[in-house]
């Protein structure tokens, strides 16, 4: 492995451009594929920020709602029913209605939560100031996606177009649906829904889903048929299933999924096309030298893994740029555009390229294994 490192540091001294021109290739495919994924994992967070910001373990809709967070109309009593199951520990309330957000002047749509402080409900990363508690009136906290539009602790804003509140935290965003939110009371969020859609009979009996966390040592796969028996016994319907599982039921998640996904997954297989095609290339043009180092001593091992660490270090050349590409474009397109850039989704896509690289070029290494030493007289044996 010395002499093959060796090889490509001369040869990177000599004739860098012998590695940048199939980087340069890798580059594009690599950036388009940290874009698409960035893309997915915005999309996707934004549409199932609500249930990514609280830590349970099972939640729980009525049976009509069809895993549907703005559907589920759970009584009250149900959610009450819940904390008595044999298992639980504690069980919270978190109800989701379309609503308006007023500061200043400027008036944009968004998503009123309203949750139990200090239960599974409570969202888990709070950024600044803190949460309202339950009973508190007119006291609200805000995601950070409505923090960047100018809102800050200690702002009054209006909600639905009447009930003013004020801002007292930010908590991690949390978007619903591609919506920002605001997080308040029980009370808070029955009074606003009542107003905006009278027709819903929201109130604080009726909520939305329950969010439950099991005892530890318990497995929540086997606490939730117990949860739906005991309330059935209350002629109460309910449907409880994983945290996960409500996340993927949320509209438009799934199709997200699937499309992009594809897309990612096209993109992989034209990379491991790519990475074969240069490394077969390179085994040809490379063959006369590789005769010769098998004529002076250089075993297969040593052409193989001169060739593995020329694809690593193309790999790793594209990895970069298509890192810095993608979050330069992420930076330079409207925040109106669903694209954010996480370190771990870039580290993830380069991990799969370079497993991608890999396979690509072990198909060049049975190959670069039947080179003769006599090719380097330059007559055929």
């Amino acid at each position: 492995m010395r002499l093959a490192t060796r090889l490509i540091w001369l040869e990177l001294r000599r004739t860098p451009s012998r590695l940048l021109r199939p980087a340069v290739t890798l580059t594009v495919i690599a950036a388009l594929a940290m874009v698409l994924v960035s893309l997915v994992d915005t999309l996707d967070r934004r549409s199932t920020g609500v249930l990514r910001a609280v830590e349970a373990d099972l939640v729980v809709f009525n049976a009509e709602a069809r895993q549907q967070v703005l559907r589920s109309r759970v009584p009250r009593p149900a959610t009450i029913g819940v904390g008595f199951v044999d298992g639980v520990h504690e069980v919270g309330v978190l109800s989701v209605v379309p609503t308006t957000v007023a500061h200043e002047g400027d008036q944009q749509r968004a998503t009123l939560v309203g949750f139990n402080a200090r239960t599974p409900a409570e969202p888990v990363r709070v950024l600044e100031g803190r949460l309202p508690t339950d009973g508190e009136p007119n006291i609200a906290a805000i995601d950070a996606a409505l923090q960047r539009t100018g809102i800050e602790v200690g702002d009054r804003i209006t909600l639905g177009g009447s009930l003013d509140v004020e801002v007292v935290g930010v908590v991690a965003e949390a978007m619903f649906l591609q919506q920002p939110t605001v997080w308040v009371p029980p009370e808070v969020w029955a009074r606003t829904g009542a107003r905006a859609f009278p027709e819903r009979g929201y109130a604080e009996t009726i909520v939305g889903i329950g969010l439950v966390e099991v005892q530890v040592g318990q497995d929540p796969a086997e606490i939730a048929p117990e949860i739906v028996s005991e309330l059935a016994e209350e002629d109460l319907e309910v449907e409880v299933v994983p945290l996960r599982q409500a996340v993927a039921a949320v509209p438009g998640v799934s199709a997200i999924r699937v499309t992009f996904g594809g897309l990612v997954a096209l993109s992989i297989g034209v990379v491991v096309l790519v990475a074969a095609g240069l490394a077969l290339l390179q085994v040809d043009q490379d063959r006369s030298r590789s005769a010769e180092l098998r004529a002076i001593g250089a075993g297969p091992g040593v052409l193989a893994g001169s060739l593995l660490l020329r694809l690593g270090v193309t790999w790793a050349l594209a990895s970069t740029a298509g890192a810095l590409v993608a979050t330069a474009l992420a930076a330079a397109v409207p925040a109106a555009v669903p694209l954010a850039v996480r370190s771990a989704t870039l580290a993830l896509v380069a991990a799969l390229l370079g497993v991608a690289v890999g396979v690509g070029g072990a198909v060049a290494l049975h190959r670069i294994r039947r080179i003769d030493p006599a090719e380097a007289l330059g007559e055929p044996w």
